[in-house]
């Protein structure tokens, strides 16, 4: 199974909000509003030493992130446990995050699957979307993708817009559920309207394949600017085909080539092989075989198969195999993008990438 994964709820760049009581973490709350680390680091910790569980879930992230402090995932994790055994849900999704990716704490699956479920019971979006993602991989769980569908429900019912996605996905591929493209789409608008940045492009390949809505590439275009402004690579990819192929678009290499870069440096071997097309042919930019070459190699290394099948036939120096595999290429790619069983306007040449960039068409899974 080739996995895409998905960003667990472990927002270290920023401290969670503050409760209003006691008086010192609405004060804590107002220098982190401030981005007075230190201050906030100073103001919290005595109410965390005192067995506040909120000030020790804070004071955690604090530490998690390097904030007003060294950095140091060890204590991080002692804190979130000293919150979580009181009951707090974010601590215990937090903790939980932290023994499955082995941070501050050796691995620990199956304590991490625990801790999701205690937070999940008392009904946090993001612990309910972390343990769906375990029953998803069957990973420290018995793999069941009716139990993930409960849970991703729970969590997109709250409006949390990373299991609206998963939910609309699930609904899109028939997992733990019967397929349906027209639910499919409502939670795929759900998180795309909320800024999820793989809800947008996999709204926009709806659009594009003209699948439960009426064909737009126009719409599709702009859905795909949308996920590729947030930097997703697969988003930049399809919006960067397009321009190649002026679909909902004017024509233009030259944005072809700028978003086939963007994706590939990301390391997306079907943009890296775009790339190397443009400079083959002199679309773009001027012609480079040097440059085709190390695109196209990069992408054979990605497991791009007809990036692999192009650099042998330029080192023979077959370039009448080379022009017809281009053209055979081309045409696949035209016709995948009525493909209704793939959730982006990507080539079925490029089934690695497609796999991940559907972000997409495989099961959810953790990392």
């Amino acid at each position: 199974m080739h996995a895409f994964l998905l960003c667990f709820c472990l927002l270290l760049n920023a401290v969670p909000a503050l409760a209003a009581a006691p008086a010192g973490l609405a004060e804590a709350a107002a220098a982190v509003e401030r981005k007075e680390y230190a201050t906030a680091h100073a103001l919290i910790a005595p109410l965390a030493e005192s067995g506040n569980a909120e000030a020790q879930y804070v004071l955690g992230h604090l530490y998690a992130a390097g904030q007003g402090c060294r950095q140091d995932e060890s204590k991080a994790v002692a804190l979130f446990r000293k919150a979580a055994v009181q009951g707090d849900p974010s601590a215990q999704n937090s903790l939980a995050m932290f023994l499955l990716l082995g941070r501050g704490v050796g691995k620990n699956a199956t304590e991490a699957a625990n801790w999701f479920r205690k937070a999940a019971d008392q009904g946090l979006a993001a612990a309910e979307y972390n343990l769906a993602l375990l029953y998803a991989e069957g990973r420290s769980v018995a793999k069941s993708p009716q139990e993930a569908f409960k849970w991703q429900q729970r969590a997109a019912s709250q409006g949390y817009a990373p299991a609206q996605y998963v939910f609309g996905w699930m609904h899109l591929h028939g997992k733990g559920t019967q397929k349906s493209e027209t639910k499919a789409l409502h939670w795929f608008q759900q998180a795309a309207g909320r800024g999820d940045a793989r809800a947008q492009n996999e709204l926009g390949s709806l659009y594009a394949q003209g699948i439960a809505v009426p064909q737009d590439y126009a719409k599709a275009a702009d859905l795909y600017r949308q996920s590729a402004d947030q930097g997703y690579a697969s988003a930049q990819y399809n919006l960067g085909f397009l321009h190649e192929e002026g679909k909902g678009v004017k024509q233009d290499y030259g944005k072809a080539f700028e978003w086939y870069s963007k994706a590939a440096v990301q390391g997306d071997a079907t943009a890296q092989y775009g790339l190397g097309a443009l400079y083959e042919e002199g679309r773009g930019r001027a012609r480079n075989m040097e440059e085709a070459r190390r695109w196209y190699r990069k992408a054979a290394d990605g497991g791009d198969r007809d990036a692999r099948t192009v650099l042998a036939l330029l080192d023979k120096g077959e370039t009448a195999g080379v022009q017809k595999a281009r053209k055979s290429e081309k045409a696949t790619r035209q016709d995948a993008k009525q493909d209704t069983s793939q959730g982006t306007v990507q080539s079925k040449k490029h089934k690695a990438t497609r796999k991940k960039s559907a972000a997409d068409a495989s099961t959810p899974a953790v990392p």
